[in-house]
């Protein structure tokens, strides 16, 4: 399984978009907030490996990353094909949110494998190939798309939102750790 290195939002902005989470849900559409676990939360994956090592910690905790992020999160983009499909908010990229993510990848990169014997991070998460998404629905059908997007009725300028918080997600045994907070923000 993968682990991940992730930007979390306020409470606000958290908010917001768990909204559209509940709205697919009752509406009977895929969304990614079935998973009752405490640690799914919306987010925004910085890095991911095969493994990141809990030294990352340390090294992303000495990154000068300027918490909150201001951001828009906006257009639904669709990744994937056929019928396991992930229906995706974009986060525009902003000159801050892409320093901040390539500090981190820098900082996470030493302390992560992507496979047994091969150490960095997946290339799609390097700077330069990355894009930043909320993910709202996984496992959507071709057919539902159309359904999906509507229902998550953005107003044309995206939402505002602010990124407050560094997150460590360990796969294998199922926790989070947060590594970097903006005062104020949600750790939990």
């Amino acid at each position: 399984m993968a682990h991940s290195v992730e930007f979390l939002f306020d409470d606000e902005s958290e908010r917001r978009l768990r909204e559209r989470w509940d709205l697919l849900r009752a509406l009977d559409l895929p969304n990614a907030g079935t998973n009752p676990s405490a640690t799914n939360r919306p987010h925004v994956t910085i890095a991911a490996a095969q493994r990141i090592a809990p030294a990352a910690d340390t090294a992303i905790r000495h990154v000068d990353v300027r918490l909150p992020i201001r951001v828009a999160v906006g257009s639904p983009i669709v990744f994937g094909r056929g019928d396991r499909l992930v229906v995706a908010l974009l986060v525009v990229p902003t000159a801050q949110l892409l320093a901040a993510h390539e500090a981190v990848v820098d900082a996470v990169v030493a302390h992560a494998s992507v496979a047994d014997t091969e150490s960095g991070v997946f290339a799609h998460t390097l700077p330069g190939s990355w894009t930043p998404h909320v993910t709202m629905a996984r496992r959507v059908h071709a057919d539902q798309v159309h359904e999906v997007i509507a229902a998550l009725d953005l107003p044309p300028s995206g939402l505002p939102a602010s990124i407050t918080a560094i997150r460590r997600w360990d796969s294998d045994s199922r926790t989070a750790t947060v590594v970097a907070s903006h005062q104020g923000s949600s750790t939990a």
